[in-house]
């Protein structure tokens, strides 16, 4: 590799690939088609391999040419997300911006930030709600909240954390449990309200030993949990719902538990911040904050399913990780 990064000859090429043209680079970055060409030549020269194959204007990238397009195009956003970060930190060092998946913005989130806004004059925080996962890396958030298998999808300059776990419960209305659950504790005429990206009712019947009702059951798909959950909640069905988004409604008693049996989820909402950075003030009370209410969360929801007498079924073991109480050692360093 040579000694210096040729960062004028990678830019060349990271417009031509996201172009698909070397025209169209060449306007983009205010110089000739020619001169495009040439830093892209030199581009190959030095790294001896080709990285695309001209087409008149347009340009089509070679296998080399699409792994390093993709990894220059990440280590560009990456390079702007942290200039738009110190400018933004600078100038606003207590507004706070976290991308969160959309359940748990809106069925856990959005019911506690109050308390921490209260507790906490002069910082503004900055809710956005996502599809599960779509981080937009190409963005500055302070966190970032989503769910799945811990270390399943490492993200470049991101380090995470467990913010918290769950239980998976079946739950449905009183008045749905009475006309379709019967005393033997098998489903009748049930509508099975599915999220689609969270599916877990063959491991739930799996593990209690219920009986499955089959491929024949009737079902409706839905792409979100709360969908499920609000649809469960209006008489529509019965659904599987996590105790981090349907705990509220089991605990008035909206929704019930028509069976004694749950699942620890194999999976986990992760937090996810920048790595190797020192928090600011206002980051580090938010934390804080945040640790608690899902300690407080958790102590309540295993009370009930004790004084419940609701037997939870273990998957197989996860990833052990630390949780987010562990990112204040950093700032302690």
């Amino acid at each position: 590799m040579p000694a210096r990064l040729p960062l004028t000859a990678l830019r060349a090429f990271e417009a031509a690939a996201r172009n698909g043209s070397l025209v169209a680079a060449a306007i983009e970055l205010g110089v000739t088609r020619p001169a495009i060409s040439k830093q892209i030549k030199q581009l190959e020269q030095i790294l001896n391999c080709a990285l695309m194959v001209r087409l008149g204007n347009a340009v089509q990238l070679t296998v080399a040419g699409q792994e390093l397009a993709h990894d220059v195009a990440q280590a560009f956003g990456q390079i702007a997300a942290s200039l738009e970060r110190q400018r933004h930190g600078r100038s606003h060092p207590n507004v706070i911006r976290i991308l969160v998946d959309r359940d748990f913005a809106s069925s856990f989130l959005a019911g506690h930030i109050g308390q921490f806004l209260l507790h906490n004059p002069g910082v503004s925080v900055e809710v956005v709600a996502e599809k599960n996962g779509r981080m937009r890396l190409e963005e500055d958030f302070n966190f970032r909240i989503f769910y799945g298998h811990f270390g399943a999808t490492p993200h470049p300059g991101l380090r995470e954390r467990i913010l918290c776990r769950w239980y998976d419960l079946v739950v449905c209305t009183p008045d749905y449990a009475l006309e379709h659950v019967n005393d033997e504790g098998a489903l009748v005429g049930a509508q099975l309200l599915i999220d689609g990206n969270y599916d877990v009712w063959d491991s739930w019947f799996a593990q209690t030993g219920l009986s499955h009702p089959g491929p024949a059951r009737d079902m409706t798909h839905f792409n979100e949990t709360s969908l499920c959950l609000s649809t469960a909640l209006a008489g529509g069905g019965i659904t599987i719902g996590d105790t981090i988004l349907a705990f509220p409604a089991i605990r008035a008693g909206r929704l019930t538990l028509p069976f004694r049996h749950g699942l620890k989820s194999e999976q986990c909402y992760s937090l996810f911040d920048r790595a190797e950075r020192l928090h600011t003030s206002a980051e580090a009370s938010f934390l804080e904050w945040l640790s608690e209410v899902v300690r407080l969360h958790d102590s309540e929801v295993s009370s009930f399913l004790k004084e419940s007498g609701i037997d939870i079924h273990h998957g197989r073991k996860g990833v052990d990780a630390v949780t987010i109480d562990e990112i204040q050692d950093r700032n302690r360093l």
